[in-house]
């Protein structure tokens, strides 16, 4: 029996090591403190871009007016970013009348390269077929309430065990039995072994915990992505989204 609890601890520690997706001075994960009219909200989030963080759209609040990203070695770098109405920053996923646990988040200026802040990729679109098993999700460390602590992640292995329905949201999620995740962790990244994140994770639903599939919506990230892009038209893809927030296009 012994064997086999070691055996176990050593098969995770390997996982956990495949995807280095964490380490004090590099690291893809940015924080998110986001401050509106009626108070703020502390998210994970993933560097998809030079200036682009993934998160959940639920992070997002509709009456957000700033949000403070936490990034690079130790999260000891920030970066202030106002919201814009006028060229709107961000997107909130919801495709074709399915609202879908996902955003994106165009920061005021680039922060890949600094500090030790790196881009991690993305699943390929329907590449599916990987996301089950266990995978590695970026968590923060502690419950911190409004003020955030110099040491900001904590790495697990959440075992997928399937795709299915989203418990949380509409769309499709990749679920794991047990509670990952606690307050403030939602928008963190989940990523194979390989160190391609395949989910975003949503919350957790009884004893389940749910991350948003991203092998089903690549491609709309990554159309969102050239929309925000300095050089992008702001013309929202095909479909009916919200853009940015309850205005339908």
């Amino acid at each position: 029996m012994n064997k086999l609890i070691v055996a176990a601890c050593l098969l995770a520690s390997a996982q956990l090591t495949a995807a280095a997706p964490f380490s004090p001075t590099e690291t893809h994960y940015v924080k998110l403190d986001f401050r509106g009219s009626s108070g703020g909200n502390i998210c994970g989030g993933s560097l998809v871009g030079p200036d682009l963080v993934l998160t959940a759209s639920h992070c997002i609040l509709d009456n957000w007016n700033s949000v403070t990203a936490h990034y690079g070695r130790h999260f000891a770098q920030r970066v202030e970013t106002a919201r814009n109405n006028a060229k709107p920053n961000w997107i909130k996923f919801d495709h074709n009348g399915v609202a879908v646990d996902l955003a994106l988040l165009k920061l005021s200026r680039p922060i890949a390269g600094l500090d030790g802040a790196r881009t991690v990729p993305v699943v390929a679109q329907e590449d599916c077929n990987g996301a089950i098993g266990a995978m590695q999700a970026n968590l923060r460390m502690a419950e911190t309430g409004g003020q955030l602590a110099a040491s900001l992640m904590d790495v697990r292995v959440a075992n997928i065990q399937r795709l299915g329905p989203s418990p949380l949201a509409n769309g499709v999620s990749l679920l794991a039995n047990g509670t990952v995740g606690r307050g403030g962790d939602s928008g963190s990244p989940l990523l194979s072994p390989k160190g391609v994140q395949v989910g975003v994770y949503n919350g957790n639903a009884g004893n389940v915990s749910a991350y948003a599939a991203l092998c089903k919506y690549a491609g709309s990230i990554k159309a969102w992505s050239d929309v925000l892009s300095p050089s992008g038209s702001q013309t929202p893809p095909p479909g009916d989204w919200v853009w940015p927030d309850a205005a339908r296009r």
